[in-house]
């Protein structure tokens, strides 16, 4: 150490040391920042960063022993080999390409293999180098020096880049130090292993030339290192700018620019997790009504553009303490912190009057609402989930309340959730027992009072709740995606049980708007005629123009196939959502039903009995008869008569039942008697009827 020391101080110029050990560290810290490129990529273009690290490195190596060479003063001729000084950069080279693509192999033994080849080419540069540089003298070696040297280059080399295998800034920094050192230590190690005998005094370059050498060699460096070094920061930034961007798309909506549902759930337990913050915060879900009929008449592409406005005016009303987000479709959110009850009043009326004031576009005009639900850590908990689940609770509760101001988590509401729930299930098992059954309410002509067939209609006897009103099962079964096995079930056992009635009178089964869009639908009806020998003019099958507007083209297909069938159609609830003219005219039904709420208003209300002549008059144009629906009085039979309606159902002439209607007591009736009696027979019930083709429990699919 002590003849490295002295061999420094005392042959050396230290300025040119110095400029030395500056290429050495700016060369080693542009080469860090290069490897770390290279363990980043993959690829066509890891092979270049290793490429580009390897020259790097190796011109910094290079650049290092040959001003540290112009440093040294020898008292003999001195003279440089260009070839094998040039030999020498090819070296390093050479070796640094493998050892930098070793090095950055994910493996833990990687770095330090792979420096120890770089180290090896740092050696090996070197001694090449010093057999370029020709001096008028005897020269003489210490292995000893040598072997110290050059495994002084391995050992910190290796070191350093083993160091790499961590991406932390402190092992950067000791990267750069160790790599320094390394090339360093094995210069002048190197150099105190060489002793001169001068034959000759003078030199061959004069000290000027020297230094003029090593100040161009240690510029031109430095422009290879930094243009290396800096792509090296280009491509750095622009892949954090990628990533920033990306990000940018993945953490918010691509449509209105709002923090998206994967951004708002970690903003919400961030909230929920600092210190030191608001103790009080609220989750707002929003759910927008009206929407769905902006995208169904003026197109999807206006809907969205309403929700860019809506969005841009929801920021309005931003604060640093509030944010707005989109979870999807027409589901917004909102999480707000505050300290005073008044500041989260504010902003909920804020809110809910972002939605007063009716959208401008440019070819429409859109009026929408909002179903608001809140809930409050301070009483609801401060668990993300279960904080957003109990606002999604209050918003369904404010939307099928129709409230217009927000409504708050309440705990009854989960007792209603979790009812729902056990219902839903209760419903499964109904529908693997078939434990529902089958009433039929008459319909009878005008002015005959002749039964013109009968309507089928489900009931579920629950086994602890009593009888569950079809009002509550039917949209559960729905809601579940059960509403088709149900429906098939009773289409089945429907045709099984009218096939054994003494009669032939049609009955009429409703057909749920998913059912209608089954593509095994026209094969189900089939089936169940085949099996149970109805003949298929005696069913019908009604359905609502709800069930047809979300595929028309489906809709009429599967509607004619029926029709071919000679299964009758029927136009269930006319008068109310989406009836049109359009749909009477293009799909082939039998008959219209007159929905139960005009019949309601006919006794009092002339514009009710209007529209009842409009539609009875429609129907004979059409070739459709009319049949009223919801007849109680016999004043309502007189003007659904007058009006010119062809048949009617209600309780004045029969109840649903599992007894068929008798039908001479169905003709007194249909006489205007002052007190109509209704009276049922018992043929042989459908309920106790034996016969080995009604269906098995089980026989829908599972």
């Amino acid at each position: 150490m002590t003849s490295v020391a002295l061999c420094i101080a005392r042959e050396h110029d230290l300025r040119l040391v110095a400029l030395a050990l500056l290429i050495c560290l700016i060369g080693s810290a542009a080469s860090v920042q290069l490897f770390s490129r290279v363990r980043a990529a993959s690829g066509h273009s890891r092979l270049g960063w290793v490429i580009l690290a390897a020259v790097s490195a190796a011109t910094m190596v290079w650049a290092t022993h040959f001003v540290a060479m112009m440093a040294y003063r020898a008292t003999a001729p001195v003279v440089l080999d260009p070839l094998l000084t040039l030999a020498s950069l090819l070296a390093v080279m050479c070796l640094a390409i493998p050892g930098i693509a070793l090095a950055a192999r994910h493996c833990s033994w990687s770095g330090a293999l792979g420096g120890f080849v770089i180290g090896g080419g740092i050696a090996l540069m070197h001694y090449i180098g010093m057999a370029a540089y020709r001096v008028d003298g005897i020269v003489a070696w210490d292995g000893r020096y040598i072997a110290a040297s050059v495994a002084l280059s391995c050992g910190l080399t290796a070191a350093a880049f083993h160091s790499l295998t961590s991406s932390t800034r402190a092992a950067n920094i000791r990267a750069v130090g160790l790599l320094s050192l390394a090339v360093a230590a094995l210069h002048f190690t190197g150099m105190a292993a060489m002793h001169i005998t001068v034959l000759k005094l003078g030199s061959g370059l004069s000290d000027l030339t020297m230094e003029a050498l090593a100040v161009t060699t240690a510029v031109a460096t430095c422009i290879i290192v930094g243009c290396a070094a800096i792509s090296a920061l280009i491509d750095g930034h622009t892949q954090s700018e990628s990533y920033r961007r990306l990000r940018q798309m993945a953490m918010h909506d691509g449509l209105t620019d709002l923090p998206n549902r994967t951004s708002f759930i970690e903003e919400l337990e961030r909230r929920l997790l600092v210190e030191g913050g608001y103790p009080r915060m609220a989750v707002v879900m929003l759910d927008l009504s009206r929407f769905k009929v902006v995208n169904d008449t003026y197109g999807h592409q206006a809907g969205d553009r309403l929700l860019v406005a809506l969005a841009a005016r929801l920021g309005t009303i931003l604060d640093d303490r509030a944010l707005v987000a989109r979870l999807g479709g027409d589901e917004f959110a909102a999480v707000m912190s505050y300290d005073d009850p008044d500041h989260l009043t504010h902003f909920l009326a804020r809110l809910s009057h972002a939605f007063v004031e009716p959208f401008e576009l440019d070819r429409f005009t859109a009026s929408i609402r909002a179903n608001i639900g809140v809930a409050l850590t301070i009483c609801d908990g401060r668990d993300a989930d279960a904080l957003l689940a109990k606002a999604d609770l209050a918003m369904y509760r404010a939307k099928s309340a129709h409230l217009s101001q927000p409504c708050f988590y309440d705990p009854q509401m989960d007792d209603a959730v979790r009812e729902r729930r056990e219902l839903i299930a209760d419903l499964r098992h109904a529908l693997d027992a078939a434990a529902f059954e089958m009433h039929y309410q008459v319909q009878a002509a005008i002015p005959s009072g002749d039964i013109t067939g009968y309507e089928a209609l489900v009931r579920w006897h629950h086994p602890t709740r009593g009888m569950v009103p079809p009002g509550l099962f039917i949209p559960l079964a729905e809601e579940s995606g059960d509403i088709v096995a149900l429906s098939i079930w009773i289409l089945r056992r429907v045709c099984f049980e009218a096939a054994l009635w003494p009669n032939t009178h049609p009955v009429a089964v409703n057909l749920s708007p998913m059912h209608l869009a089954d593509p095994r639908l026209i094969e189900t009806v089939r089936a169940a005629l085949a099996d149970s020998g109805l003949a298929p003019e005696r069913l019908s099958l009604e359905l609502t123009e709800s069930a047809i507007i979300h595929d028309r083209r489906l809709a009429l297909e599967q509607l004619k196939a029926l029709k071919a069938m000679g299964i009758g159609i029927a136009l269930d609830d006319f008068g109310v959502g989406y009836s049109s003219l359009d749909v009477l005219r293009s799909f082939p039904f039998d008959r219209i039903k007159l929905d139960a709420s005009f019949v309601a208003e006919i006794e009092h209300d002339e514009q009710a009995v209007s529209i009842l002549r409009s539609v009875a008059t429609l129907g004979l144009t059409l070739n459709m008869s009319v049949l009223a629906e919801g007849i109680e009085e016999p004043a309502q039979l007189a003007i659904v008569a007058r009006e010119g309606c062809s048949a009617i159902q209600g309780y004045l002439i029969g109840k649903p039942s599992r007894s068929l209607a008798d039908p001479e007591q169905t003709r007194k009736i249909m006489s205007l008697k002052p007190h109509p009696v209704v009276v049922h027979v018992d043929p042989p019930s459908v309920g106790t009827m034996k016969d080995d083709r009604l269906p098995s429990a089980n026989f829908w699919p599972t």
